[in-house]
């Protein structure tokens, strides 16, 4: 039974599209559509071919393969790092917290954890000298980059200072870029794949979270380019996006700090502005973060897709994990009027409204600040 279950949940797309595919066949032949109904049939079967020779077409992963991941503190590259090494590669793995416990759990499963801040040259170069050290004491072939390590900051744009939209520029990006490009002879030297960790944000930037949206974007760009680029040197470039799990990770621990930066910092005018609105903003997305103890994800679907950006031998350009809801969303933003496709992220983000109420207090507000500068003046 479990066996059955596992081959289902494996193979549920092609199920799907099988099933529908049956069943638009037998209408067409109980209406007399037989051209139409054979027509169907022969896609079905070579599409059906098609996959099964794709799922088929994998690597093996052997010891002596070696896969480089960065950021892996929690998380995503946490459990991606735990992932490979129970596939059976030899892991070595970037953390920015060399003593963290999300470091010292990777220790305890037999994965290399080396430091790394891909904000600092230094610290990129040490990583990399430790990556080529290893890969030549052990004879390891570099199979795998995955570039991962990333932060996020939520928080409008207005109230994001420049310090934490550097940051966010600096570790998604450019940091990504940075640390590629240190590792580009090993890579072209074992023809390794470099695997971009994207994110729907890219596809559809939502707000609260622009700079964060931005960035994606870039690195996504970034990725399709030297996907070109690197092609003819025999390495190849594939983008994951592995979907949502912010209630899992650490990436927001530090939200709340995040915060009361912004406030700070904002000028008067702008406290006055946005007033109880910040504060409602700030408490509803504090409840979303989680800080703590680095645990692996627990979303098969993330393993699953990660696998085949992993191991297919004719890898997609990109590797989605998304739920319905996502995919119903995402299309709806595609094919969607400007003005109808703003309403929709409002409603696929759920955040704070902008109230009636919040409009009179700034007015309010801003006409007490008016008439208190014309009696000084």
């Amino acid at each position: 039974m479990e066996l059955v279950k596992s081959i289902v949940r494996r193979h549920s797309a092609i199920l799907a599209v099988d099933l529908t595919t049956s069943i638009g066949l037998v209408y067409s032949w109980n209406k007399g559509y037989k051209s139409l109904a054979s027509t169907i049939s022969i896609c079905c079967i070579g599409g059906t071919y098609l996959y099964g020779r794709r799922m088929m077409s994998r690597y093996r992963i052997t010891s002596n393969q070696a896969v480089v991941l960065t950021g892996c503190d929690s998380g995503l590259g946490y459990s991606l790092a735990l992932h490979c090494r129970q596939l059976g590669a030899t892991v070595i793995a970037g953390v920015f917290q060399n003593e963290g416990p999300g470091a010292r759990s990777l220790k305890e499963n037999n994965v290399h954890v080396y430091p790394l801040d891909v904000t600092k040259t230094n610290s990129v170069v040490d990583f990399v000298d430790s990556v080529r050290t290893i890969v030549a004491q052990e004879r390891l072939a570099l199979r795998w980059f995955v570039n991962n390590a990333a932060v996020m900051i939520i928080g409008e744009f207005e109230w994001q200072t420049e310090e934490q939209i550097r940051n966010q520029v600096e570790v998604n990006f450019l940091g990504a870029v940075r640390i590629t490009r240190e590792l580009m002879p090993m890579i072209r030297g074992h023809s390794s794949r470099i695997i971009v960790i994207s994110s729907h944000c890219n596809m559809q930037p939502i707000p609260g979270v622009a700079v964060y949206s931005g960035t994606k974007a870039a690195i996504t760009a970034w990725a399709t380019a030297i996907k070109v680029e690197l092609k003819k040197y025999g390495v190849e470039v594939v983008c994951y996006v592995p979907g949502s799990f912010v209630g899992e990770s650490n990436i927001l621990a530090r939200q709340a700090e995040h915060f009361e930066t912004m406030k700070k910092s904002m000028p008067e005018e702008a406290k006055v502005f946005y007033g109880e609105y910040f504060d409602r903003y700030s408490k509803y997305f504090m409840s979303v973060a989680h800080g703590g103890e680095s645990r692996k994800l627990q979303d098969p679907r993330i393993y699953k897709i990660f696998e085949g950006a992993l191991l297919d031998k004719r890898p997609s350009a990109v590797y989605k994990n998304e739920t319905w809801r996502y995919s119903v969303y995402h299309a709806l933003f595609f094919i969607a009027p400007a003005s109808v496709r703003d309403w929709l992220v409002q409603k696929f983000v759920q955040g704070p409204s902008w109230t009636k109420k919040d409009v009179e207090a700034a007015k309010n507000m801003a006409e007490k600040q008016g008439s208190e500068k014309g009696l000084l003046e």
